[in-house]
């Protein structure tokens, strides 16, 4: 009988046998060659460059010998803003790529032979990782030095007055540019190849070991019988895959359903509920029946940035628990992660993020939005995102308990009537609400904070603010709580309107005689100025707690103490300057309280001086009418019942901290001027 030593050996192993290579090694190290080869003629790495003026994108790709894409338009670009042209044949690792590819494959094939030890091994390792490293590493010092060597003389290079860094992998947002790189399949197969050669004959040896070791170690006679010990583990291994294998050849259709929400749409009854597993769903999503479509939980809708990513256009659709993420950036197109064109929809517990515009409902009504959570794209400026919460000409809606962050406008409201929109929170947006040509809306209890600015509302009737919050908007090119321009019959009641640069500004309101514009027990505290005020207001203010502000009420021109009403049902306003008494002791001073503005009044005659706004300059001249009234400037304000105590005040500690921080800011104000004089008496 022939011994296992008689058997013929092929010429390769005893090749191998001869120089003591080790067979694994050898075929790990051909193997990552192979892959380096390979990758030596694929893309290693993209640049995509998008902007409103180029809605199908610029592209740049790199290979590790070239370069190709709209390499001239971007350069074209880059000249206004000083950065240099990419010119491929200057570029020296574009040279030296494929001597670096030839000599990494040399060291492969030669170590696969000659690197029997372990430190020998370890040295050709480094070196193939070296390869995608040193290229990611070497490929973001270039971009640095194209974002900051800059030519001074450029035209626009002061709109990058420090320079930018444009990132190797991820976003990088330039003026209105967006830049979105990648590295592509060339980088990757070197990674495999670094893998490969780093770990291969490890992994290949403990399988195989492993697989080895499930057998008999008897060389005694073959037992056939069940209960062999070595056979078991074999047995039990292949139960396992034949089960895996039947499963996947018996629910073939299955497996495909249950992975497209399309086909579950498809599939569904009108009716019926359709409760979605878990996982990514890379699909744009139209609901054309009304069901009722579930998240599980961990269910994420990914648009690829292609269009809308969820569109429901028939009537009496549920959606809730999802992750929508991807729509297009285009802003031409409006993309939204959630549109609605049908009646009485239910849009509910989702999050939505990286889309342009959140939810956009447009005509149809009936709907309800509530709990979800919408960011737009962080990286692009405010300007260019898209709105939040977006109703176009609907009505009837419910819009509730919703958090907006980073957005453009937090919700825009046009042309819809009939709307409650209740305990959202909106936060770093252009507008908090932008609303206009919408009439018979409330909004209660809403927080829009640290926004440009917190409300704009315009050319609508019959609106009412209740319990909302406008604070932390400060912008100097508006920063106002809330704006109404143009509108009719508005009430305003237990707001809290702080912290802003203008809490309330008004011009046109009301615009229609016989109209009215009501502001009742509101707190306007610690603004620059509380309330401003234009010719054309004729409102109502009753109830209302005036504290903390640099200037409790604005004027932009005269008559504002003959147009507006600071007193109703005998009841005027907390004024935290006034210095009357209450010898009745009902509530209410016995003098009225009375407001001059020698300062707004001087802005009026000369815009100019609006530059000293704040300044020690503005405070010495109010506090000299006081205390000198040899110059006595007209009324701005004449409340006839003005109040003792205030009528409402910031929650918990905020009031008083916010009071401790405009108390150090007004005694600043007041002491400079005395501080001056005094100086001035020493040195005499």
């Amino acid at each position: 009988m022939a011994s296992v030593t008689d058997r013929p050996v092929g010429w390769s192993a005893r090749l191998l046998h001869r120089v003591g290579a080790d067979p694994l090694w050898v075929a790990c190290a051909v193997a990552a060659a192979t892959l380096l080869l390979i990758a030596a003629f694929l893309p290693l790495w993209r640049m995509r460059l998008e902007a409103p003026q180029y809605p199908a994108g610029l592209t740049i790709t790199a290979y590790g010998y070239r370069m190709e894409g709209d390499i001239e338009e971007v350069n074209d670009l880059n000249h206004y803003i000083g950065v240099a042209p990419i010119e491929p044949g200057s570029i020296i690792e574009l040279d030296l790529f494929p001597a670096a590819i030839v000599g990494l494959v040399a060291v492969l094939l030669a170590g696969a032979l000659l690197a029997q030890r372990g430190r020998l091994r370890v040295m050709v390792a480094v070196a193939t990782w070296a390869m995608p490293i040193g290229m990611l590493a070497d490929l973001q010092w270039w971009l640095y030095r194209v974002g900051h060597d800059l030519d001074r003389e450029a035209p626009m290079r002061a709109l990058v007055p420090h320079g930018f860094t444009p990132k190797v992998i991820g976003g990088t947002q330039v003026v209105n540019f967006h830049s979105s790189t990648m590295v592509g399949a060339g980088f990757w197969l070197m990674v495999a190849a670094a893998l490969v050669i780093s770990f291969g004959p490890q992994v290949i040896r403990f399988f195989r070991d492993s697989w080895r070791n499930t057998g008999s170690g008897s060389t005694g006679p073959r037992d056939t019988g069940p209960s062999t010990p070595g056979s078991a583990p074999k047995i039990a291994a292949a139960i396992v895959i034949a089960f895996l294998l039947a499963s996947a050849v018996q629910r073939p259709a299955e497996a495909a359903h249950t992975r497209s929400l399309s086909a579950l749409i498809a599939g569904a009854a009108p009716g019926s509920t359709v409760t979605v597993p878990p996982g990514t769903y890379r699909e744009a999503l139209v609901i054309d029946r009304p069901i009722a479509l579930i998240g599980g939980g961990g269910v994420v809708i990914d648009g690829g940035r292609i269009g809308d990513v969820v569109q429901i256009t028939a009537d009496d659709v549920t959606f809730r628990g999802f992750t929508v993420r991807g729509s297009a950036r285009d802003v031409a197109d409006e993309p939204a992660g959630i549109r609605v064109t049908g009646s009485r929809a239910t849009i509910e517990d989702n999050r939505l993020e990286d889309v342009l515009y959140g939810i956009a409902v447009s005509d149809g009504g009936g709907h309800a939005i509530r709990r979800n959570t919408i960011v737009s794209i962080p990286e692009f400026s405010s300007e260019r995102r898209g709105h939040a919460l977006y109703l176009w000409h609907t009505n009837g809606n419910i819009v509730q308990d919703n958090t907006v962050n980073t957005v453009k406008d937090g919700i825009f409201v046009g042309f819809s009537a009939d709307n409650l929109i209740e305990r959202n929170r909106v936060e770093q947006g252009r507008y908090g609400i932008h609303y206009m040509y919408a009439d018979h809306n409330r909004f209660v209890d809403n927080v829009f904070r640290d926004n440009v600015a917190g409300g704009a509302i315009m050319f609508s009737r019959d609106i009412a603010f209740t319990g909302n919050e406008f604070s932390g908007n400060r912008s100097p090119a508006s920063g106002f709580g809330l704006l109404f321009k143009d509108v009719d019959d508005v009430q305003m009641v237990d707001n809290l309107v702080h912290h802003n640069r203008i809490g309330l500004t008004m011009e046109g309101a009301p615009h229609t005689p016989g109209a009215f514009v009501t502001v009742r027990h509101n707190l306007f505290g610690f603004n620059r100025v509380g309330v401003e005020l234009a010719t054309t207001t004729a409102a109502v203010f009753a109830d209302n707690t005036f504290t903390g502000n640099l200037e409790h009420v604005g004027m932009r021109g005269d008559g504002l103490e003959r147009h507006n009403t600071w007193a109703d049902r005998e009841r005027g306003n907390y004024w935290d300057g006034y210095r009357g008494f209450d010898a009745d002791s009902n509530g209410i001073g016995d003098l009225p309280f009375v407001a001059r503005a020698a300062y707004g009044q001087l802005t009026q005659r000369n815009e100019a001086l609006r530059a000293y706004a704040f300044t020690p300059a503005s405070a010495s001249l109010e506090l000299a009418t006081r205390w000198f009234p040899v110059f006595r400037p007209e009324p701005t304000l004449v409340d006839p019942a003005p109040l003792i105590s205030p009528t409402i005040a910031l929650p918990g500690d905020a009031s008083r901290h916010a009071s401790i921080e405009m108390l150090v800011a007004m005694s600043a104000l007041t002491a400079l001027p005395v501080a001056l004089q005094a100086g001035a008496r020493r040195r005499r």
